[in-house]
Order: structure tokens, then C-alpha cells, then sequence
């Protein structure tokens, strides 16, 4: 079931006819003196009723529109917030003027001494910067995790108006206690979706040991917190959330260390300003939040028995976890890796790669120097089609990892295709965006894009130079994400409308994608988008 934006126009007036119709009804009543013996406690009651179903019914809109699979719903939800808001006042203004003609003695002892009207009043209190907040404008002023939690009272309002419906009530309680129930399976539902949606877990590290590898690379030890085991698959990474200058700056590092350590080493290269801390930095005793291990770039020894790796610079980092778990395990798997540097004082992991040598009887290892000393007696130049083609055989059942920087993996990619490597068979990874055929869309001239957010019924205008969580996160919505980089998958969001090019997929799911899902932290808009977030 899809509601376009026109359907959402043409409904909302009905919409708030029908949650104005109660008032009507009640007004009607009241001028024709329809309401029995006693007017007051019949008009109290039925204003309080009211404000605790629109409370409910409010509720009740994000589990139904995920049930009928209309996210267009969240529209409506603003609007029946505020008539429950509404309800309520009208509820509390029957008590204080028509029951109490204004007399604040008299109120302030019924709040201190009747219990129901305590309550009654805090659930009214609390719905109060509900209403106030409930603009995009204050969405934006907070932020969207700031607006989430504040309008999280909106539960414990829910939960003090069934208990003053229920203390208020002398002897027939079961529309109070019905209400209850509604609200208590409402708020199961919200629990369950809460540990559904839950970011991923976060592990705790302290770096114990720092070792050179190259002149401007460290391998960094960790020990997690709790001694509690990691278990990634080899080649996968992590995404750490450094603080660097009073900043929190998140990167992701591939894991270097055999999966099968207690221990996660990652290796850095210094290029940035990231990098730059660690390599020159950094201190044992260091600690640090992770999130992962992510990735669809790691090798499996049920299916991949036979294996060629390339490798660029500081791409060897997954390659070389690869390897240790293979030597581990002892697997059979035949192994050719191509591992391109720059110059002999570039090679990483050099003794560690002449060790798996020696130990791994089926591999294969070619380093090739770009611009090595003249004492360099390995081979020169770059990786190139002839190479490759000396060292196999034939493609066959074969799986390629590429890692390194974009254009090298570009390079690969273009030679194995050229020798009949089907694309299905070489996974590529990389933490840079323009990683994707060595291109940024990033770096293409920026023009105007829609960007329309089915469940947060917000419609922003913003450049298309900037990835679609980069627009959600500037006007303050809520989007789940990890890595930043298109490989973990977090951010999959389904396309409603229209499309996203991507500038790398790695971290989707070939099933999300066919039914609509996209990488928003690596999504850029063209022209028009709907999306289900």
C-alpha cells in the first residue's frame, strides 16, 4: 500500500475532521444539553478519554505503517500529536475552570492530596514541550538524536494517563485497564524495535603494543575489554571512533591480525591527519571505541580454494590476515599474491610474508617495485597485464582480492576482465570514496537535488555533491550508519522514488538492493528522491 503525495493532501483535511469530530460532537451536545445530570464530569471525562486515544492512536502509527508497509503514515503523526495534546488541555481546562471556577487553593490541594490528579497533571506537563518541539524547524535546532530522545516522554505520558484514568475511575475499570494493554503491547513493540535497530556493538580497546613496519607505518595492538573475543572473518575491518584535537574523527582500519588472535592489530600508514596521530602519536595504554567488524571483503576456506590477492601499498592490511589465517588453520588453498609498492623501504609485513613463504607450501608471492633503489632485486614497474598472465593458469574457479588505493584497483579490475575474469569473481575493497571505477561523483560540478524522507515527512532541497546521510545529518534526521564508507551496510535505506548512484557497494546485500535498498553513505541524489527513513 503506497500513498502518494497527493493522496497525503487530499487526506490530511479529512484526517483532521475526523479528529476534530469528538470536539464538534461534544459543543453540539453542550449547546443543546445533551450532556445528562451532570455536564461538568461528563465533559471531564470525555476530553480525558479522548486526549489518552489520540495518545495511543499516535503511538500506534509507526508499528502500522511498518505493518502495511506505508511509510507516508508518519505524516499524520504530528498532526494527532498535537490532538492529543489538545484533547488533554481541553480536559484539564474543564477542572480548573467549569469544576474549579478558577481557584487555585482549592487545586493546589487536590494536586497534593488526590493522587489521580497529580499524575494526571505531570502526563499533561509532560506533553507540553511535545507540542512545543513538534516543527522541523525544532528538529533542526535539536538535532535528530536530541528530538528522538526528548519526544520519547510522550511514553511516559502515555503511561501517567492510564494510571489517572485508572485511579480516577470507582468501579468499572476496564476501559482504563484496556488501555492499558494497548499501551503495553505498544511499548513491547517499541523495545523489540529499539534492540532490532540498535547501532552495533560497541568493544572497548586499550592499544598495549605499537610496531614499526615501514618508515611511515605502524602495526597497532589492542587488547578488548572484558578479554571478550571479537571473531571477525579475515579481511574484514573495524571502524574506530579516534579523538583527535577534541574531535571525534570515526575511520576504519582493516584488521591485520589473524582472526583467530585474542589480541586485533590494525596496520596505518601515515596520510592524513588521522594517520599522522598514530603513526607519530599515539601512546600505549591509548583506549578507544570500535564498531565492527564489517565487510564483505574477506575469505572464506569453505568456498575459496583457490585465491589470487593484489595488493597496493597499505592494501596488504586485509591480504595479510588473510594469509595468517590460512597458515592457522592450515587450509590447502592454493595461493598467488601481487603486492605493488613504491620503493624496497615500502614493503609491509616483508619478514612476516617471507615467514608464509616458507610455512605455506601452495603460495605464490610477487612484490614489484614502482621506483625501487638500485640494490632492488625483485622486480620493477607496475602490475600489468603480462604479469598477471604469467602467474595463472587460467581464471577458472578462482577468486581475486583487490585492495589499495582507486586507481590501482581500477588497473586490476580492467586486467582481469580483459583475460576472461568474469566481475562476479573479483571483490575489491577500499575506504575511499571515490574507490568506485576511480572516480568521484563527489568531484563532478554540484547542482540542486529533492531529497524526501517518507518516515520523517520532511522535503529538503541540497547540493548533489553531498551523499544523501550527509543531507540527513544536516537537517537533522536520523539515519543509522557505522563505517561512512559503503561497506558494512548500516545506512541500507529502501528507495521509494526515484534512485541513488552509488559510488560503492560492497556493503550491500545483493538481495537489498533488488528489492530497493541503498547505501546512503555513499548515495548521491541526481535529481529526485523518496526514501523509507
Amino acid at each position: 500500500m503506497k500513498l502518494g503525495n497527493t493522496s497525503i493532501r487530499r487526506s490530511k483535511p479529512a484526517v483532521f475532521l475526523a479528529a476534530l469530530a469528538p470536539a464538534i460532537w461534544l459543543g453540539w451536545h453542550s449547546l443543546h444539553n445533551h450532556l445528562g445530570a451532570n455536564p461538568i464530569e461528563t465533559i471531564t471525562h470525555f476530553t480525558g478519554d479522548w486526549a489518552l486515544r489520540f495518545i495511543l492512536i499516535t503511538l500506534f502509527v509507526t508499528p502500522l505503517r511498518r505493518l502495511l508497509g506505508t511509510p507516508e503514515l508518519v505524516r499524520f503523526r504530528r498532526m494527532l500529536g498535537l490532538f492529543a495534546f489538545f484533547y488533554g488541555c481541553l480536559h484539564f481546562l474543564t477542572y480548573f475552570v467549569l469544576d474549579k471556577f478558577f481557584d487555585l487553593n482549592d487545586i493546589g490541594q487536590d494536586i497534593v492530596k488526590r493522587k489521580f490528579i497529580t499524575v494526571g497533571l505531570a502526563g499533561l506537563l509532560l506533553m507540553i514541550p511535545l507540542a512545543v518541539t513538534s516543527t522541523a524547524g525544532w528538529i533542526r535546532r535539536l538535532g535528530g538524536r536530541r528530538w528522538q530522545l526528548l519526544h520519547r516522554l510522550v511514553y511516559f505520558s502515555a503511561i501517567a494517563g492510564v494510571v489517572h484514568y485508572y485511579w480516577l475511575v470507582k468501579s468499572d475499570i476496564r476501559l482504563p485497564v484496556l488501555y492499558g494493554l494497548i499501551l503495553a503491547a505498544l511499548l513491547v513493540y517499541r523495545l523489540f524495535a529499539l534492540r532490532a535497530n540498535r547501532p552495533a556493538d560497541v568493544n572497548r580497546m586499550k592499544l598495549v603494543h605499537i610496531e614499526p613496519q615501514t618508515p611511515d607505518t605502524v602495526t597497532l595492538r589492542f587488547q578488548l575489554a572484558g578479554d571478550k573475543p571479537l571473531r571477525p572473518k579475515p579481511g574484514q575491518f573495524l571502524t574506530f571512533d579516534w579523538v583527535v584535537g577534541g574531535k571525534k574523527l570515526p575511520r576504519s582500519y582493516s584488521i591485520s591480525s589473524s582472526p583467530r588472535q585474542t589480541q586485533v592489530e590494525v596496520t596505518v600508514k601515515k596520510q592524513g591527519v588521522v594517520s599522522s596521530f598514530l603513526t607519530e602519536e599515539a601512546k600505549v595504554g591509548l583506549q578507544v571505541a570500535a564498531r565492527g567488524p564489517y565487510g564483505q571483503f574477506y575469505f572464506d576456506e569453505t568456498r575459496h580454494r583457490r585465491i589470487v590477492l593484489f595488493a597496493g601499498g597499505s592494501g596488504i592490511t586485509p591480504i595479510i590476515s588473510m594469509l595468517r589465517h590460512i597458515d592457522e588453520i592450515g587450509a590447502e588453498t592454493e595461493i598467488t599474491l601481487f603486492y605493488s609498492v613504491r620503493t624496497e623501504r615500502d614493503v609491509i609485513f616483508e619478514r612476516e610474508l617471507e615467514r608464509l613463504r616458507q610455512r605455506l607450501p601452495k603460495f605464490n608471492c610477487v612484490v614489484i617495485a614502482s621506483k625501487p633503489g638500485a640494490e632492488w632485486q625483485g622486480l620493477r614497474g607496475h602490475v600489468n597485464r603480462q604479469l598477471v598472465a604469467a602467474h595463472l593458469e587460467s581464471a577458472g574457479d578462482r577468486t581475486f582480492f583487490v585492495c589499495g588505493p582507486a586507481g590501482f584497483m581500477a588497473g586490476v579490475r580492467d586486467i582481469l576482465l580483459s583475460l576472461g575474469v568474469a566481475s562476479g569473481q573479483i571483490r575489491q575493497e577500499s575506504f575511499s570514496l571515490d574507490s568506485a571505477a576511480g572516480k568521484s561523483v563527489a568531484s563532478a560540478p554540484a547542482a540542486t537535488c529533492t531529497v524526501e524522507f517518507a518516515r520523517s515527512g520532511r522535503r529538503v532541497e541540497a547540493s548533489t555533491g553531498l551523499t544523501v546521510l550527509a543531507i540527513a545529518e544536516t537537517n537533522g534526521i536520523e539515519i543509522p550508519y557505522s563505517c561512512r564508507t559503503g561497506q558494512c551496510g548500516t545506512c541500507a535505506t529502501r528507495v521509494l522514488d526515484g534512485d541513488l548512484e552509488m559510488d560503492i557497494e560492497d556493503g550491500l546485500d545483493p538481495k537489498l538492493k533488488a528489492q530497493g535498498f541503498r547505501l546512503l553513505c555513499v548515495g548521491h541524489v541526481t535529481d529526485h528522491v523518496r526514501l523509507d527513513a
